[in-house]
């Protein structure tokens, strides 16, 4: 089998007449040329999505992206990976088995490469020239490259924002549809200092009960303070990996032999989701900006998808927790393995 020739892409079809002519490739490129001019502008200076920006819709369709479709893969990655696989099954041999070049493979599973492969495809799909423009930027592949980068930038914010929408909503959210009447009380007296997100987590006793695992939530239920000091200690036997379900995913108590049962049924992630694609004033009651469009809106977003669903518990959770801003790992916490295995996983199981 040949080597995998440089990163590139196919495009999508070609004239009847077969070859295309280099007049009507030069043509072709020169559609691109504001395009291209404006990645070369957006190196240099951060420019905000108008009317008038070419990279607008690419923004947008990165939102999606993050929203609901994968906020982990880098996109620059995804394509690589994709056009690789795609390039070696096209070399392959009969019944051979596609093979991509070790150095693109390093560390991944085969699972990690249909993901990534799947993530290329679905970020294509949104834009219907997206082959023709990648096509165009063949003979400047650092353009190719900063728009991917300039799209990953743009899921990165997108989910700041969100971040951000909970920052200002959330307290509210979780004081007026999560609290237990016991815990009104307390509420009242810390809700000062709730604002300051190393207050939470497993430093609070109500939103320790969130982000506890809903496995222990019998244990964590007969004396909480001890097992929110338990959980902070490194030694303190509690080891919360994102296989251990948190208890703000379910709306009943754990069933050891039905561990699905109630699960994504808590009331804080699916009120938190209305806030982050609907609008905060469906839950918090207040009115709704005028002019302003919905992510379901703005996404065509008509129903809820294992990956949107996915994204808000993702986040809820890390809402409920004490780190300050934005990481991967809380501890030994993985929110990526909580988004892609344990949570858009519960959609793939038989």
């Amino acid at each position: 089998m040949t080597s995998s020739p440089p990163f590139s892409l196919p495009s999508t079809g070609s004239p009847a007449s077969g070859q295309v002519s280099s007049d009507q490739s030069q043509s072709g490129k020169r559609g691109f040329s504001t395009l291209y001019d404006a990645l070369e502008i957006s190196i240099n200076k951060k420019r905000k999505g108008t009317g008038n920006d070419p990279l607008a819709p690419f923004r947008r369709s990165a939102r999606w992206v993050g929203r609901g479709i994968d906020p982990f893969v880098r996109l620059w990655d995804a394509f690589r990976i994709a056009a690789a696989y795609n390039f070696a099954e096209d070399e392959a041999v009969d019944d051979e088995e596609a093979q991509i070049p070790q150095d693109l493979a390093v560390g991944m599973t085969a699972r990690d490469i249909q993901l990534h492969r799947s993530v290329c495809r679905r970020t294509k799909a949104l834009l219907p020239n997206f082959d023709q423009v990648l096509e165009a930027f063949e003979d400047t592949p650092g353009a190719t490259m900063q728009l991917l980068d300039t799209m990953n930038s743009t899921m990165s914010q997108c989910r700041s924002d969100d971040i951000g929408t909970l920052k200002t909503y959330g307290l509210n959210i979780v004081e007026a549809y999560a609290l237990k009447p016991n815990e009104k009380v307390m509420w009242e007296e810390k809700k000062q200092s709730y604002p300051v997100k190393s207050t939470r987590g497993f430093n609070d006793n109500i939103f320790g009960r969130l982000i506890c695992p809903h496995k222990y939530s019998v244990e964590f239920e007969a004396n909480p303070d001890v097992f929110c000091r338990n959980a902070l200690q490194s030694d303190g036997g509690i080891i919360i990996l994102a296989s251990d379900l948190p208890a703000f995913l379910y709306d009943g108590a754990y069933n050891s032999e039905a561990i699905d049962e109630g699960l994504l049924r808590g009331i804080l992630p699916v009120m938190l989701y209305k806030c982050i694609f609907r609008s905060p004033s469906l839950v918090t009651g207040g009115s709704q900006a005028k002019g302003r469009f919905s992510h379901s809106q703005i996404h065509g977003l008509t129903r809820v998808t294992p990956h949107t669903i996915a994204y808000v518990c993702m986040l809820t959770r890390f809402f409920c927790s004490a780190i300050a801003s934005w990481r991967e790992m809380d501890g030994t916490f993985s929110y990526k393995e909580f988004y892609s295995l344990d949570i858009c996983g519960v959609f793939w199981l038989e």
